[in-house]
């Protein structure tokens, strides 16, 4: 199964076990906060018999997720995923906070990152975080830049309604230096050093090759550059350059 999951083995061995525990112990997993790629290997992994596993991030449309792993004759709720969505109240008299800023400060608490899902800041500024930090969040998150923030807990499921800023671009190949260096306007030469120093993500997983070829509908993710959604557009011009959107998330 491994030489499947090549980069990683470590998660999916973790998932094998929970996988294990479930079946021969007749027990729940709850995992932490997962990435779109670690849920993808979730799927592939735990696949179809008397093992399920059932997914929830709190806000409809979330991307990252807790999973439930456990006995096909359990019931799921919500509430079995022990997570909460909340609000960050506060006043926009110093400017408007955005999803840095509430990541940011978070992490500046001593919160890691998987115990914290999605950050919503296209309407209520909003995120959903494990139940059991909570707590220590709400005690501790005063401050966000220059404004006083309050938290509050939110009862009903919030939608996230992404946004795109699209743009067409021409390029000669679909390796991933070529498109970063495309999609960004970062020169090649600079594009190399970002990727082999690990700051590039394609579907939320590290590429750290520049010859990374890339696919129609691949989410690429550049450190303090954004992320971007490739779309081949099937076309080509008269020189043999490829056609592509590149849908920029806002």
């Amino acid at each position: 199964m491994l030489e499947h999951f090549k980069g990683d083995e470590v998660f999916v061995k973790k998932v094998v076990d929970y996988k294990n525990q479930a079946l021969d112990k007749q027990r729940l997993i709850l995992t932490k906060f997962l990435n779109p790629h670690e849920l993808d290997i979730v799927k592939k992994v735990i696949g179809q018999g008397e093992v399920k596993y059932y997914e929830y991030g709190g806000f409809i449309n979330a991307e990252n997720k807790r999973v439930i792993i456990c006995p096909d004759f359990y019931e799921i709720n919500h509430d079995d995923f022990e997570l909460v969505v909340v609000e960050v109240i506060y006043n926009d008299h110093f400017g408007h906070l955005a999803h840095k800023d509430i990541l940011g400060a978070l992490m500046n608490l001593g919160i890691k990152r998987d115990c914290i899902g999605d950050i919503d800041d296209k309407g209520r500024l909003c995120f959903s975080c494990l139940k059991s930090s909570y707590d220590y969040i709400q005690e501790n998150l005063k401050q966000i830049k220059k404004s006083k923030v309050s938290l509050k807990i939110v009862d009903e499921e919030i939608e996230i309604k992404r946004e795109y800023v699209q743009k067409t671009f021409f390029i000669s190949s679909f390796r991933l230096d070529k498109v970063i260096s495309s999609l960004y306007g970062i020169p090649r030469t600079k594009v190399k050093s970002i990727i082999s120093s690990g700051f590039v993500k394609v579907n939320h997983k590290v590429v750290e090759e520049g010859s990374f070829l890339c696919n129609n509908n691949d989410i690429i993710s550049v450190r303090k550059h954004g992320r971007v959604k490739l779309v081949d557009e099937m076309k080509q011009t008269k020189q043999g350059n490829h056609v592509v959107s590149g849908y920029f998330y806002k």
